[in-house]
């Protein structure tokens, strides 16, 4: 059942064990497997080895588990001090030293308790609009395209929008072409490589990278401090954080906003934009699960609300059945700063926990038929977090998470009122794009706009044709 911890491997507590659990060994064919085909590579490793597994990546150990007892233990540990996040340091060069991705222990703490507050309430509904906004301006017109390409415009200007405060189309559009340059030039190599952060005079990629983060760092800068001068009464996630205070009433450094901004943008853009993608794919190939969805959201009638597409119950279910079949990552990995025990194992500092999405997500005696896309699942109860987890969980579960959930619901149900998607292929690659898993080659689709709209009689207005470049 599903949201009943299955503890069948769990004798855990009558013997403990020293040592790591068994895995593959050698860390370099095991990095390329993971990096080349993470979801073959992690089913075949729970087939040879069991639910909870060791894998090594540039020889660093990483007990990596779809058992749910496990992950409840991981995400139960309150202990600010005994993980510590697994992001390498050469990370860093992306999110920025300061960013709540790099931080541990008191400090991530502290950073996440002043952050959480731009994420929830009536600030957050209050967004509904310009998310409706965004999905009409990426779609104007159809066409034929890989439908990634424009949910990840209608999610950068989400961000551009609602997290960086940019307000008038042309400080919008500017922006977006600063994010879209500065996205567009990571590449994983000196990401996961700190010796290929290097100019090798202005050609290398991380030169170019260089450049186009340093133009967004202006601008993004100069945003702050004219926040920071005239706060008003703007509801966007800068705004909030050039508001926050910490406990002792003191204010985040420029630095540490600038920083977790990257973090939002890095995080926050790509992620909902392939769950996005996922779920036109899926509903283009279940023509009952679309047509229920369709009239669930016309049902809302020409003018709705636009917080209401957000609590539209189906839509809502085709979204967590979306995460569920296909999570962003492949794990949510956690380094111990001291020696844990993980069911009999006795763990030492240094080495890596991780609870696995894909893998748990997958477990038939959890999710029966669970390859198969079946919204209803969520309709009924809530799954337990120890089987359910697009978003981690724990004290490091995504901060954004509520966001990127209301937000996947409210553009996916304007998209289906306002269009109709054909699939141009039979099957999508699910794999590892730059840094995420994602569906390869971006789910090309014909769209066009819906004659039986409940805006067809009214237009949309000229929301519906203005370009934004990207």
């Amino acid at each position: 059942m599903r949201g009943v911890l299955y503890v069948g491997a769990m004798a855990q507590t009558s013997r403990v064990t020293k040592g790591l659990p068994p895995g593959p060994s050698g860390w370099l064919w095991t990095t390329i497997r993971l990096l080349r085909d993470p979801i073959g590579a992690l089913h075949e490793w729970r087939e040879e080895y069991g639910s909870t597994f060791t894998i090594r990546l540039l020889d660093s150990p990483i007990v990596m588990t779809c058992e749910p007892e496990l992950v409840r233990q991981i995400y139960a540990v309150t202990d600010t001090e005994q993980f510590g996040s697994n992001i390498p340091a050469s990370f860093a060069a992306l999110s920025g030293a300061e960013s709540l991705l790099m931080l541990s222990g008191a400090r991530h703490h502290a950073e996440r308790k002043l952050l959480m507050p731009a994420f929830h309430g009536e600030r957050m509904r209050g967004w509904a609009q310009a998310m409706v906004d965004a999905a009409r301006r990426a779609f104007a017109g159809g066409g034929e395209f890989p439908v990634l390409e424009r949910t990840r415009q209608a999610t950068l200007e989400v961000i551009v929008r609602l997290v960086f405060g940019a307000s008038d189309a042309d400080q919008v559009d500017e922006f977006t072409r600063l994010a879209g340059a500065w996205a567009r030039a990571v590449r994983p190599g000196f990401l996961f490589v700190s010796a290929l952060q290097r100019e090798f005079l202005g050609l290398s990629a991380f030169a170019r990278f260089r450049r186009a983060s340093d133009a967004l760092d202006r601008s993004l800068m100069q945003q702050i401090a004219t926040t920071r001068a005239n706060p008003g009464s703007r509801t966007d996630v800068l705004a909030s954080m050039v508001g926050a205070r910490y406990d002792d009433g003191s204010a985040m450094t420029d630095a540490a906003i600038c920083d977790q901004l990257h973090t939002l943008l890095f995080a926050g853009h790509d992620t909902t934009a392939v769950v996005l993608a996922w779920a036109l794919y899926f509903l283009a190939r279940d023509p009952e699960a679309l047509e229920r969805s369709r009239s669930e959201a016309d049902a809302l009638g020409p003018e709705p609300d636009a917080e209401a597409l957000a609590r539209l119950p189906w839509l809502g279910a085709v979204v967590d059945e979306t995460l569920r079949l296909r999570p962003v990552t492949s794990e949510a990995i956690r380094r111990l700063h001291k020696p844990w025990q993980l069911g009999s194992w006795q763990l030492p500092a240094g080495v890596s926990v991780s609870a696995v999405a894909p893998l748990i997500h997958s477990r038939a005696d959890l999710w029966p038929e669970p390859e198969q896309f079946r919204p209803e699942r969520f309709l009924a109860e809530r799954p337990s977090p120890t089987v359910y987890l697009p978003f981690g969980g724990g004290a490091r579960r995504c901060i954004g998470a509520t966001f990127a959930r209301f937000e996947a619901c409210v553009i996916l149900s304007t998209l289906l009122r306002e269009f109709e998607f054909e699939s141009r292929v039979d099957q999508v690659v699910w794999g590892r794009g730059l840094l995420i898993l994602e569906p390869i080659g971006g789910v090309p689709m014909r769209v066009r706009p819906r004659e039986a709209s409940p805006l067809a009689a009214q237009g949309s207005g000229d929301m519906g044709t203005m370009p934004l470049r990207v």
